[in-house]
């Protein structure tokens, strides 16, 4: 894949290879786990990256010789973000819609999967952005969620390809009104040992219990992976050749800054990188880096501004003292109370447990820290010395 782009950072999605920054190590476990038909549960903080290394995965089985087994042809990959469904009807919907982009270019395809969910009342629409078709199915019952589910499965594993399915957002499913949805989804996903599946998310919490809990129906039922950060040598080694191609030059203390500020956290890095190739100064400094930090504050300050009149007035509190003192491993201890004039050690576990929930808030490590780097610093930079 050759892209030509003005700018090589990219913020979302997945361009190619050439716009992709190592992972070397948690590609070749994935692909090694794929060859031996092993489930693999991938589980990070959002915005780490995850998803562009799904995407990579894919690229890689779908066009080149990491997805190809002597002479058979490319691995198929059903990709499939479980994060804005609500149900099993849309889980459905999501599927049926990801087989459609499968084998377009295979005469009456469209008509072979809507045979197969006829019971469902499929219904053919299309995305009003990007004209892309979708799949629309009528579902009145768990039931119909079950046959619906385990029809497209048999479809695909007849599809004359090896398969990998990704489920991204996999800890969705456990918002669904509907009961017994793990249980139904684990029933029928062993019945299909050939497909390899990928289940992806960033709940650590709810995925390590759906996966290492014994009474859960998918206890050991893949490998547990876990995504840090890129290598800080590898990354910094990347943005020098990338500002290099747009004749940018930048020194070690500025590099030093930059992962530092956004905590070495993928997006971020690449977010502040995007806005220092658009500089006319083709020398960045750490005075640039800073000038590129205040920008950042200042497009993001009506959002976080707004946080203070959605959250209660203790939690906001909670939050700015956990911005300033950047990570707080015992935020019930009379210390921290204390420095930071807090009211008690039960309203801060209950604000904790609310912010946690809201994912304001998450645990890294032993520390607790603000999820949103950039909200972090923002914090910082209006209530302590930042």
């Amino acid at each position: 894949m050759k892209t030509n782009i003005s700018n090589p950072f990219i913020t979302g999605g997945y361009l190619g290879p050439d716009y992709f920054c190592d992972r070397q190590i948690e590609t070749d476990q994935i692909l090694k786990a794929i060859s031996s038909r092993r489930n693999v549960t991938l589980i990070s903080l959002r915005r780490m990256g995850k998803t562009g290394l799904l995407r990579h995965i894919r690229y890689l089985l779908e066009n080149t010789s990491e997805g190809k087994v002597k002479d058979k042809k490319p691995i198929i990959v059903v990709y499939v973000d479980l994060m804005p469904t609500m149900n099993g009807n849309e889980l459905l919907n999501t599927l049926s819609s990801a087989l459609l982009y499968l084998k377009r270019g295979e005469k009456n395809f469209f008509e072979k999967v809507f045979a197969v969910l006829s019971t469902l009342r499929p219904k053919l629409t299309y995305d009003n952005l990007t004209g892309q078709p979708n799949v629309e199915l009528f579902v009145e019952s768990p039931s119909d969620v079950q046959l619906g589910f385990d029809h497209l499965l048999r479809f695909i594993s007849e599809i004359k390809h090896d398969l990998v399915i990704m489920f991204d957002e996999f800890q969705q499913i456990n918002q669904y009104p509907e009961k017994n949805m793990e249980q139904m989804l684990r029933t029928i996903i062993q019945s299909y040992p050939a497909i390899p599946f990928i289940f992806s998310g960033s709940s650590k919490h709810m995925l390590e219990q759906m996966f290492t809990a014994a009474g859960r129906p998918f206890f050991q039922s893949a490998e547990l992976m876990y995504l840090g950060k890129i290598q800080e040598n590898e990354y910094k080694k990347f943005i020098i050749n990338k500002l290099s191609t747009g004749g940018f030059v930048i020194n070690d203390e500025a590099l030093t800054r930059i992962f530092s500020w956004t905590r070495g956290h993928t997006f971020y890095v690449q977010y502040v990188c995007n806005l220092l190739f658009e500089s006319n100064n083709k020398v960045i400094d750490a005075e640039q880096v800073s000038h590129v930090f205040h920008r950042v504050l200042i497009s993001q300050e009506p959002l976080f501004t707004s946080y203070r009149n959605l959250l209660a007035a203790q939690q906001f509190k909670l939050l700015q003292a956990i911005a300033i003192e950047d990570g707080i491993s015992q935020p019930t201890s009379g210390s921290f109370i204390k420095d930071h004039k807090l009211t008690s050690a039960s309203s801060v576990a209950t604000s904790i447990k609310a912010l946690s929930q809201k994912e304001m808030i998450v645990q890294d490590g032993k520390q607790w820290i603000i999820y949103d780097v950039f909200f972090s610093r923002w914090l910082q930079h209006q209530y302590g010395n930042g």
